[in-house]
């Protein structure tokens, strides 16, 4: 057989992991991601303290009736879009894993 077709064959068969091959990469991905995970959850809950803060400062201002609810409001929106982002790429990841899991 041509070293070309080997290789090409060869390329192939490392593509298609074995259970005992599937089962050693999760152990070792783990071990990799593992401080990634430890991360976003540092991450997120900073990120959701620091929204509950700003909506309660929120609702302080709109029952105070303060004359500059309207730029806070405006500062609330784009922090909330970014809020949104971050929780939705946390727990979305997790969202995605379970649901890949069921089928």
């Amino acid at each position: 057989m041509p070293k070309a077709v080997e290789a090409i064959i060869s390329g192939g068969d490392k593509l298609i992991f074995t259970d005992e091959e599937r089962k050693d990469w999760i152990i070792e991905s783990a071990k990799v991601l593992g401080p990634q995970n430890i991360a976003r959850r540092i991450i997120s809950s900073i990120v959701t303290v620091l929204w509950m803060l700003l909506t309660i400062i929120a609702a302080g201002m709109i029952l105070g009736e303060h004359e500059q609810i309207g730029a806070f409001a405006d500062l609330y929106t784009k922090v909330s879009l970014v809020f949104s982002g971050i929780m939705a790429f946390y727990f979305g990841t997790h969202l995605a894993r379970a649901t890949n899991g069921k089928k």
